[in-house]
């Protein structure tokens, strides 16, 4: 649904009684840049926690 594909897109609608696909759709996502995020594991965590100031 979200990403770059050339204007070469498919998407299937799920509709009743008969689905509905649209194709050929136009580009609508702009990559502006990218962040990597990270949380600790659990063990990282109680460790920070039992730190002493």
């Amino acid at each position: 649904m979200a990403g770059h594909h050339g204007g070469t897109g498919t998407v299937t609608i799920p509709e009743k009684p008969v689905r509905r696909r649209l194709k050929n759709l136009p580009s609508f996502v702009v990559t502006r840049g990218g962040e990597y995020c990270f949380v600790p594991g659990l063990r990282a965590l109680r460790w920070i926690a039992e730190l002493e100031d």
